[in-house]
């Protein structure tokens, strides 16, 4: 699985408003991708600031998002006025549990094994 996170900063005042960019232009964009999985956005206050990370989750490959992403890090710089920080990552590890209580493992080979193959590396 890869991951690719967007770091930036906004305005608390305008933090709704890119928040409705994210929702209604950046996620529809990426799920008609091949290989798209999900994406979480998280912020944390800093006074009259909000520091934002929206990281988009990739089954085997980021084919395709270049472009999107690259629009993504366009559009987070004019509603913002700053400078995103943009990286990639190859996912080690994640689990998540669903909404019966069973954690599971989504889509990821951790050490060279299959997804969803359990055990000590």
């Amino acid at each position: 699985m890869k991951s690719r996170q967007l770091t930036f900063y906004v305005d608390s005042a305008d933090l709704a408003t890119v928040m409705e960019v994210v929702r209604d232009r950046v996620f529809p964009r990426y799920a008609a991708l091949p290989h798209f999985l999900g994406l979480t956005a998280m912020k944390s206050d800093r006074d009259q600031r909000s520091e934002v990370i929206v990281t988009s989750f990739w089954d085997d490959g980021l084919q395709g998002s270049d472009d999107a992403a690259a629009r993504f890090v366009s559009e987070i710089a004019e509603l913002t006025g700053s400078n995103p920080i943009r990286a990639t990552f190859d996912t080690l590890f994640a689990q998540v549990r669903d909404s019966t209580g069973t954690f599971g493992v989504g889509g990821m080979r951790w050490e060279g094994r299959p997804r969803n193959q359990t055990g000590a590396p």
